[in-house]
Parts: C-alpha cells; sequence; structure tokens
C-alpha cells in the first residue's frame, strides 16, 4: 500500500500544471504582436536558441496569430488591440533606434507605450516540427516550442508561459495519457499541438 501511495504522489505531481498568474483585470488594454520566431540571440527574451534551427513559414505564423487572436476575443478583455497595430509602434521604435541595440525587454515595453497598452502579450514559437505520416501514424511526429511573454508596460514586470512538446504514443509517456486520450490517439499537427498551449497559455497567465 504504502508504494501505491508513493506511486500515485509522483504521478499527481508530474501531471500537475503550470502555476497560474492572477487573472488580469478586464477593464485593461492589451496589445498582442506578432508571433516572434528568433533568428538572433537578441531578439530573445529569456533562454537560448535551439542548436538546429527549424522552419517556420509565414503561413503556419499567420495561422498562429489567427488561433490567439481568436481566443482572446473569446476573454473578459474589453479592449484587445491585435497584431497589426502593434505592428505600426514596432516601425516608430524602430525609427528611433536599430532594433539590435534595445535589451529585448525595453524594447517590448517601448512598443507597449506606444501603443498605449496596459499589457504587450508577446508569443515567441523558437521550434517547429511538422509531422511526417498521418493521424494514425508517423514516421516523425509533430513538436512545437513557444514562450508568451505578458509585459506590463508601466512597470516592466514579466510573467512567462513556457510550452514544449514532441509528441509520443501511450507506451512513450503514461503520465500524459490524458493528452493522449483527449487526442482520441491520433498523431496530431503543429498547428494543433499549438493551439492546445495557446489555451493552457491565456489561463495560465490570467487571460
Amino acid at each position: 500500500m504504502r508504494y501505491i501511495i508513493l506511486a500515485l504522489l509522483l504521478t499527481c505531481t508530474a501531471c500537475a500544471g503550470p502555476t497560474r498568474w492572477p487573472a488580469v483585470e478586464s477593464q485593461v488594454t492589451l496589445a498582442v504582436a506578432h508571433f516572434v520566431h528568433p533568428q538572433h540571440d537578441w531578439e530573445l527574451m529569456a533562454g537560448v536558441l535551439p542548436e538546429e534551427a527549424s522552419v517556420v513559414t509565414q503561413e503556419s505564423l499567420d495561422a498562429l496569430d489567427g488561433q490567439l487572436a481568436a481566443l482572446l476575443e473569446k476573454s473578459d478583455l474589453r479592449t484587445v488591440l491585435h497584431a497589426a497595430s502593434v505592428q505600426g509602434c514596432e516601425e516608430i521604435v524602430q525609427a528611433e533606434k536599430e532594433r539590435p541595440r534595445f535589451e529585448t525587454l525595453e524594447y517590448w515595453k517601448s512598443v507597449g507605450t506606444c501603443i498605449k497598452a496596459d499589457y504587450l502579450l508577446v508569443p515567441y514559437v523558437s521550434q517547429w516540427q511538422e509531422r511526417e505520416g498521418g493521424e494514425w501514424g508517423v514516421t516523425r511526429p509533430a513538436g512545437v516550442t513557444l514562450d508568451l511573454y505578458l509585459i506590463k508596460t508601466a512597470t516592466g514586470e514579466v510573467r512567462r508561459y513556457h510550452f514544449e512538446e514532441e509528441q509520443q504514443g501511450l507506451a512513450e509517456n503514461l503520465l500524459k495519457g490524458g493528452r493522449f486520450f483527449k487526442r482520441k490517439g491520433r498523431w496530431i499537427t503543429p498547428l494543433e499541438i499549438a493551439a492546445e498551449a495557446l489555451e493552457e497559455g491565456t489561463r495560465v497567465l490570467g487571460l
């Protein structure tokens, strides 16, 4: 019995989701940047670039932007400024100083101030692996690494959500069996993995 209880405790610890931040007040103005696929270290908010660079097509980046925008439209936030609006302020800020000369947080904080947002959400996708095969069998599974950074423009306070997954079968990862069954045993695409991550990430960040 002692060993069964220990096993259950270990399983519950491993399955615990990320800690949630307090909810953002509904009356604030949130701006959302385009998804960033970093190519240089100076673009990063945290961490390092992966050793093997992955290709993310513009079509995939646009689809990610659309997924995130659709999620935030369902939130309780009254004012959400989408990526097209943020792009204009990025150009204004870059006109004042070359992008590589900015400390990354300083740059995005300046963009948030320019657009007069209380918070700026900056999404990153650093790794992207397309599924090779079909729903019921693959030679290579889909994989995604993404980060969401929620910056409070007045103070520079940052909330971060990190997600990283290369899909595995049930036998390879029993601790994520719930995710496997939710997907109905299918091998899904990176966009589908990203959709799950964005849903969890916005919830974790208090959005």
